[in-house]
C-alpha cells in the first residue's frame, strides 16, 4: 500500500467491493429471463440499451466534464438500483424493453465520468502515482466481490425465490451510491453560466473536441477500433455464457459456484499483468498476444459438446483470467492517450462506439442463437478478435512513450 493511496481511494475501494459483493443477479440473469422471454426477445433489449448509449453516452461525457463527474455517476447508480429492484416484476415485452433502455441511459451518467474522476482526483492531489495502482487493484477487488456475489447468490437459491436476488443486487447499487455521495470527494472547477444555452453549446463543444482529439491521433483511434470488436464478443458472451453452460449440462443452481471460482480466481491476476507486461514489452503487443489467445480459447468450444460442460466450464475460466489480464492495461493505456480536460468525454465518445457495434451485434446474436444455440454463436463470434488483434498491432508507440508500470 501506498503513501496516502487509502486516504485518497478508500471510498472508492469500499464501493467496487460493495457493487460487486451484491450483484447477486448477475450469475442467473439470462436463466431467468429466459423463463419468460426468448433470446431474441432478451438480445433485442440488449439492443435497445446499446441505442441509448448511442444517444446519450456522448452528451452525457460532456455534461459530466462540465459540471462534475461526481453527481453524473451518483446519480447513475442510484437510478440503476431502482431499475434492479422493478426488473423481476416485469412480464412485458414493452416494459422489459423500457427497463434495459432506461438501463442504458443511466449506465452514459457512470461510464467514462467514473475513471476520469478517480484520475483527475489523484492527479489534483499529487497522487498521480496511484493511478496505475487503483486500476490493478479495482479490477482486484471487483473479481474478491464477484467471489462473495456468486457464492451468495448459490447459497440464497437454497432459500428464497430467485426474484429476491434482483432486490439484494438493485440494493447494493443503492448503497454504492450512498458511499460515493457522502464520502467520495471531488475538486471542481466551475465556470459560471447564466442561460441553459450556454450550457449546452459547452456541451455540443466538448462532444466536438472529443471526435476531433479522437480522429487526430492514430494510436488513441487505432486502440478504440480493435477494443471495440474485442468487445463485441465479450459483450455477446454476457448473454451467452449462462445458457451455453446449461445447454453442456451444468445444473443452473451451480452456475453460481462457477462464476465465484472464476472470480476467486480473478483476484489476482491482474497482479500478474504487471509482471506478463514486462516481459512482453509493449501494450500493444500484449494486447494482440492475449487477445490471439482468447480467440483460440473460444474457437475451442466447437469440439465442446454435451454432457462435457466441464470442458466448457474450462475455457470460460481460460477466457475470464484473459479479461482480467487485458483490463487494467487496456484501461491504463487509453487512459495515457488523452488529456485532463476532456477525459470524460473521450471515454463517452469509445462508449458510444461500443453501442453501436453492439447493438447490430447482439441483435443478429439473439435471433441466432434461437436457431443454432449459445455454443455456436460464441464460436462464430470470436472470429471478431481477429480484426481486434490487426488493429491493435498497428498502433504505434510514441517516441519517449515507455510501456505502461504498475
Amino acid at each position: 500500500m501506498q503513501k496516502n493511496e487509502l486516504k485518497l481511494l478508500w471510498p472508492f475501494y469500499l464501493t467496487a467491493l460493495i457493487a460487486s459483493s451484491l450483484a447477486v443477479a448477475l450469475p442467473v440473469w439470462i436463466v431467468f429471463l429466459k423463463n419468460e422471454f426468448s433470446f431474441l426477445q432478451i438480445s433485442f433489449a440488449v439492443s435497445l440499451q446499446s441505442i441509448a448509449t448511442i444517444l446519450f453516452e456522448i452528451p452525457t461525457g460532456a455534461v459530466a466534464d462540465a459540471f462534475g463527474r461526481k453527481m453524473s455517476v451518483v446519480l447513475g447508480i442510484v437510478l440503476q438500483g431502482l431499475l434492479w429492484l422493478a426488473l423481476p416484476f416485469i412480464h412485458s415485452e414493452i416494459l422489459l424493453y423500457s427497463a434495459f433502455f432506461l438501463m442504458g441511459l443511466l449506465r452514459t451518467l457512470e461510464s467514462g465520468a467514473d475513471k476520469a474522476w478517480i484520475i483527475d482526483w489523484l492527479n489534483e492531489n499529487n497522487g498521480s502515482s496511484l493511478v496505475q495502482e487503483m486500476f490493478v487493484k479495482i479490477q482486484s477487488l471487483h473479481s474478491l466481490g464477484s467471489v462473495i456475489s456468486s457464492l451468495l447468490a448459490t447459497l440464497l437459491l437454497f432459500y428464497v425465490d430467485i426474484r429476491f436476488l434482483f432486490l439484494v443486487q438493485g440494493t447494493g447499487y443503492i448503497l454504492e451510491s450512498i458511499c460515493l455521495f457522502f464520502f467520495a470527494k471531488e475538486n471542481i472547477h466551475r465556470v459560471k453560466r447564466s442561460r441553459v444555452a450556454v450550457q449546452f453549446q459547452d456541451a455540443a463543444d466538448s462532444v466536438k473536441n472529443g471526435f476531433n482529439f479522437l480522429f487526430g491521433s492514430k494510436s488513441l483511434l487505432y486502440l478504440v477500433i480493435a477494443t471495440t470488436f474485442a468487445v463485441c464478443t465479450k459483450d455477446f458472451g454476457c448473454i451467452a455464457w449462462q445458457p451455453l453452460l446449461v445447454n453442456l449440462s451444468l445444473p443452473p443452481e451451480r452456475l453460481g459456484v462457477v462464476f465465484s471460482a472464476c472470480s476467486l480466481i480473478g483476484i489476482g491476476t491482474p497482479f500478474i499483468a504487471k509482471g506478463l507486461l514486462k516481459v512482453i514489452g509493449r501494450e500493444k503487443h500484449y494486447l494482440s498476444l492475449t487477445t490471439f489467445a482468447e480467440f483460440v480459447l473460444l474457437a475451442s468450444l466447437y469440439f465442446v459438446c454435451s454432457p462435457f460442460f466441464p470442458l466448457g466450464i474450462i475455457v470460460y475460466l481460460f477466457v475470464s483470467i484473459i479479461s482480467d489480464l487485458q483490463s487494467p492495461v487496456g484501461s491504463l493505456y487509453f487512459q495515457s492517450l488523452i488529456p485532463s480536460s476532456i477525459r470524460a468525454t473521450i471515454s463517452s465518445v469509445q462508449s458510444m462506439i461500443f453501442a453501436i457495434f453492439s447493438l447490430v451485434i447482439t441483435g443478429i446474436g439473439g435471433y441466432t442463437m434461437d436457431k443454432e444455440g449459445p455454443r455456436m454463436v460464441v464460436v462464430y463470434f470470436s472470429f471478431f478478435l481477429i480484426p481486434a488483434i490487426v488493429f491493435y498491432s498497428m498502433i504505434k508507440s510514441k517516441t519517449g512513450h515507455p510501456p505502461a508500470t504498475f
